[in-house]
């Protein structure tokens, strides 16, 4: 006998599934959901992007802007990471190095670039 056919075909009214408080339970959790659903797409269309596109795009971005600033990826990277404090002190630990360290003129050149890339990420950051 199925829940709610009644009799089995003796004619009888038997139970209506608009009034069966399991069924009135789970669809009113399957709207809840799906309203839900709606509302976090609604507020943040990345949320109904596969994770891997979104990431395929960072790493795009990552290495443009480290193109663009002709420093390491992976520093662009860690920098995303840190905090405003953390910047700072990389940034006159850097500048320090500049000074109290014998190097080539490229390896100079790489350390200046790595500073300015630093002080605008300093000026970026909250």
């Amino acid at each position: 006998m199925y829940v709610g056919a009644g009799n089995s075909g003796t004619g009888g009214t038997g139970t209506s599934y608009l009034t069966n408080p399991y069924v009135l339970i789970g669809g009113s959790v399957i709207l809840y959901w799906f309203f839900k659903k709606r509302e976090i797409i609604k507020a943040n269309p990345n949320a109904s992007k596969s994770v891997k596109a979104l990431e395929q795009k960072r790493t795009i971005e990552i290495q443009a802007t480290a193109k663009e600033n002709k420093v390491p990826v992976k520093l662009v990277k860690d920098v995303q990471g840190m905090s405003k404090k953390k910047v700072a002190e990389m940034i006159i630990s850097n500048q320090n190095m500049l000074n109290e360290t014998k190097m080539s003129n490229d390896e100079r050149k790489q350390i200046l670039n790595m500073v300015n890339f630093l002080e605008t990420e300093l000026d970026n950051k909250d």
